[in-house]
C-alpha cells in the first residue's frame, strides 16, 4: 500500500499558546509536519522568502500585529500565486468570510472547531483544492474558484437587497435604507436564498461581489 505523502504548512499567529497547542494537537495527528511557525504576517512572509522548499499550505490568522491576515493573504497569493491557504480565526463575521475567500484563501475554520477538523480542512485543500464547512458552502466555493457563477433574473428589489448584503449594515438597517419593513427585507432575502440556492448572507454576498454587482471597495473600512 502506497503512503501517503506528509503534508508541509506554515502557520502564523500571533498568541503563543494559541499556536503552540494547536502545532501541538497537529503533530499528535500525523501526517502534516509545521515547517514554519510565525508570530505574525510579516514573520511568515520574511521566514517564506528564506525557505529552500515552500509548505503545501499556510495557516493563518486574521488579526495579528504588523501584518494582519487579510493583507498577508493578498501577498502571499501575488507572490506564491499557488500557495493555498486555511484561515484559522474566531471571526465568524461573514464579511470576514467572504472577503478572505475572495483574497484566495482555500478554506475557513473557527479556532472552536475540532481539531480533527483542522486536520481534514489540511488534508482536503491539499487533495482537492478548497475545504468546505458549515460557513461555506462547498458548491458555491468551487463556483467561485471557476468563475462560474451564474445570475438569474432579480427584481429591483431583491438586487438592492443583493448589493447591502455585500455591507456591514444588519437586517434592519437594510430596511431603513430601502424604507421598508425588516419583514420585507427577508422576504426578498428568501427569495434571494432560493432562486441562489443557497442558505446564508455569506453566499449571497460571494455571488454579488464575484458577478460584479457589488464591487469588492465595500469591504475596505472593515479591517484595519
Amino acid at each position: 500500500m502506497k503512503e501517503e505523502r506528509t503534508i508541509h504548512i506554515a502557520y502564523a499567529d500571533d498568541h503563543t499558546i494559541v499556536r503552540k497547542g494547536i502545532i501541538t494537537f497537529i503533530k499528535e495527528m500525523g501526517g502534516i509536519e509545521v515547517d514554519i511557525e510565525a508570530s505574525n504576517g510579516r514573520d511568515l512572509i520574511n521566514q517564506l522568502e528564506k525557505a529552500e522548499t515552500l509548505p503545501d499550505i499556510c495557516m493563518i490568522d486574521i488579526n495579528m500585529p504588523d501584518l494582519n491576515g487579510f493583507d498577508t493573504l493578498i501577498e502571499i497569493k501575488e507572490r506564491w500565486p499557488q500557495m493555498r491557504a486555511l484561515v484559522l480565526t474566531i471571526f465568524d463575521h461573514e464579511l470576514y468570510i467572504i472577503r478572505m475567500i475572495k483574497h484566495g484563501a482555500n478554506g475557513y475554520l473557527l479556532k472552536s472547531c475540532d481539531p480533527e477538523d483542522i486536520k481534514r480542512a489540511l488534508t482536503s485543500i491539499y487533495q482537492n483544492g478548497f475545504y468546505h464547512s458549515e460557513l461555506v458552502n462547498t458548491q458555491l466555493l468551487f463556483a467561485i474558484k471557476n468563475k462560474e457563477v451564474k445570475l438569474p433574473h432579480f427584481t429591483e428589489k431583491e438586487l438592492q437587497v443583493l448589493k447591502f448584503c455585500c455591507t456591514d449594515l444588519s437586517y434592519a438597517q437594510i430596511a431603513q435604507k430601502m424604507d421598508t419593513t425588516s419583514r420585507s427585507v427577508e422576504g426578498y432575502r428568501d427569495s434571494l436564498f432560493k432562486k441562489l440556492k443557497v442558505n446564508s448572507r455569506v453566499s449571497l454576498a460571494l455571488y454579488a461581489v464575484q458577478a460584479g454587482i457589488t464591487p469588492m471597495e465595500v469591504f475596505g473600512n472593515l479591517i484595519t
